[in-house]
């Protein structure tokens, strides 16, 4: 996301810059507590349900502690034990 105040007009958002846009955002699309970091962590779970390695999903997720990424590898772990649920009962899985 690149600026277009005048002061900093063509440079990246910082943080601030960056949580006001998605709060405008989420005040147009009449969307309560629409926050940037809601998609920090929809990115991290749709990467781990995607199949991509836990430490990859964390660097491009920009996660330092593995401690603290850890909460959004539970529900791929959850996806995956249902999977292998259904394939060792030889049923596909409804949706």
């Amino acid at each position: 996301m690149i600026s277009h105040h005048t002061s900093y007009k063509g440079e990246r958002l910082s943080y601030h810059g960056i949580y006001f846009a998605v709060e405008k955002i989420g005040e147009l699309a009449a969307i309560v507590d629409l926050h940037p970091h809601q998609f920090r962590h929809t990115y991290a779970t749709e990467l781990l349900l995607l199949g991509v390695d836990p430490s990859h999903a964390r660097k491009l997720t920009g996660h330092q502690s593995e401690k603290a990424f850890r909460r959004y590898t539970l529900r791929s772990e959850q996806e995956a034990a249902i999977a292998a649920y259904y394939r060792a009962i030889g049923e596909e899985e409804s949706e």
